[in-house]
């Protein structure tokens, strides 16, 4: 039987609203105060993030998560206004969606983060309408920390409905440390760590040893994420490498998330593996124009005019 997808890419994980202070030239300490020169309000988290990218690119884009009922309205419109199809976003009565105070410099930024309505979305993947709505897309990204427990057997069928499947934990650090989430991640086509978070699932320092160890325990695709110094790919055992994207840089909010979008638009496309680290790496650096991780992102014609001018086209 032929399996009908409506949907490109069902997005599923955390959503917050992101109150960003950017513009510091250090970090102040416990004790001190400084001042932003910029501020933005904009929805953040993984999973609107990558959504939104997504759906500016011209995919057809679902998302699953919680929102907070007396301040998920603004959420939800935010979404939609980024073509996110929102209809599977559920409210809660209790909480309020989550938020994050993020703070950056040009180099790096700090978060300070309520988690809110998200607290239950475990109990929403647990139900059987959520597989439903997730495999009626060709992939399926994971912007959260799965239960590797619950969600092993999700990931199971769905890819049983021959469903990709992708996974970003949002930096959890208890999560990428528990030695039984190695096994769900050998059952994902990709994970998506920066490179704190691939030390710390690995062990390992470096780039390449980093790779090296994850594709050791069997993990097939990694999109490691080096912020300044570009990005590294490991896809079926081979590894590739890219250079920092050049860009005037604003706030590094939402990159890692932006990449992601970028990678899995260039898969869906059918492009190859360098192509797509190509194509993440340029989304995750052209979303540091603007500040939050949205309204930077790069359009499908301002990628297609990047890649004719890297190809010696015309722009």
């Amino acid at each position: 039987m032929k399996l009908t997808k409506t949907r490109d890419v069902a997005v599923v994980g955390e959503f917050f609203i992101d109150e960003i202070l950017s513009g510091f030239h250090v970090l102040p300490k416990l004790g001190e105060e400084a001042f932003a020169r910029k501020f933005r309000r904009d929805v953040g988290g993984g999973a609107a993030i990558t959504a939104c990218g997504l759906a500016k690119l011209g995919l057809r884009v679902t998302a699953l998560g919680l929102l907070g009922q007396q301040d998920g309205s603004w959420v939800m419109e935010k979404l939609s206004g980024c073509g996110v199809h929102n209809a599977h976003i559920e409210f809660d009565p209790e909480e309020p969606t989550g938020l994050t105070v993020s703070v950056s410099t040009r180099e790096d930024r700090a978060f300070f983060t309520y988690y809110g309505a998200n607290q239950r979305l475990p109990g929403l993947l647990r139900r059987p309408e959520s597989l439903e709505i997730l495999a009626s897309a060709r992939h399926v990204h994971f912007a959260c920390a799965p239960d590797p427990e619950l969600d092993h057997s999700l990931i199971a069928r769905l890819k049983e409905r021959k469903c990709r499947v992708s996974i970003d934990v949002q930096s959890h650090m208890s999560w990428l440390t528990r030695p039984d989430t190695i096994d769900l991640l050998r059952h994902c086509d990709m994970f998506f760590p920066n490179q704190q978070e691939g030390e710390w699932i690995s062990g390992e320092v470096g780039p390449h040893r980093i790779l090296r160890a994850l594709r050791n325990r069997g993990i097939r695709g990694v999109g490691l994420k080096l912020g300044g110094q570009g990005a590294a790919l490991l896809w079926r055992r081979r590894e590739y490498l890219a250079d920092p994207f050049p860009v005037e840089c604003v706030d590094t909010t939402g990159a890692g998330d932006s990449f992601n979008a970028g990678f899995l638009y260039a898969w869906l496309r059918g492009d190859g593996p360098e192509q797509c680290l190509q194509t993440a790496n340029a989304c995750g650096a052209l979303s540091t124009r603007e500040l939050g991780g949205i309204a930077g992102f790069p359009s499908a014609e301002e990628l297609r005019r990047l890649r004719a001018a890297a190809e010696g086209g015309a722009a």
